[in-house]
């Protein structure tokens, strides 16, 4: 299975979790009416950014009713978490705002076999971004780390006729 991100603790990896990613970001504006006229807009601020995530949760991978348990759990701390894809990229402090599931397919006995589910995400925003944003480059860098990747190394080998040449090894 491939790490595609985390969402504070819980890794959403591509095979077993991850189906789609849907992200929006929008502005707000005021609607104003005037006499005699279609209504002018006022430019108010940013809204903030919201992310549509579905997975896919089955027993071929996993514990489907746990790993949903797991994320339930974690929106009920109603605490923001940081939200990293694998290749370190960190998109953001995001709340669970809303968990849909659906129970796709179960045994003859009723136990769950499959269970689709989608999560609401909310942007979390920080009092002091300068200083967040620096916080969370480095658990993005720590994060990150924990990331197996192959390594390779050079080794210098003779052929028959005694010709050095470089061959690129992996570890």
């Amino acid at each position: 299975m491939a790490r595609y991100a985390w969402l504070g603790d819980i890794q959403l990896d591509l095979i077993t979790y991850f189906d789609s990613l849907e992200s929006t970001s929008r502005v707000n504006y005021a609607e104003h009416e005037v006499i005699e006229g279609k209504p002018r807009l006022q430019y108010i601020g940013e809204a903030l950014d919201e992310i549509t995530i579905k997975i896919s949760l089955h027993t071929d991978f996993c514990k489907p009713e746990e790993e949903l348990k797991k994320i339930k759990e974690a929106m009920k701390k109603y605490e923001p978490l940081d939200f990293i894809f694998a290749s370190g990229a960190y998109k953001g402090k995001y709340v669970i705002e809303e968990i849909t599931s659906t129970v796709i397919q179960t045994f003859e006995d009723g136990t769950v076999q499959a269970i689709e589910a989608t999560l609401k995400l909310k942007e979390w925003v920080q009092d002091r971004p300068l200083e967040y944003k620096k916080e969370a480059k480095k658990k993005a860098q720590q994060k990150k780390k924990t990331v197996k990747k192959t390594e390779f190394t050079t080794v210098t080998e003779k052929n028959k006729e005694g010709i050095e040449f470089k061959k690129i090894v992996r570890q």
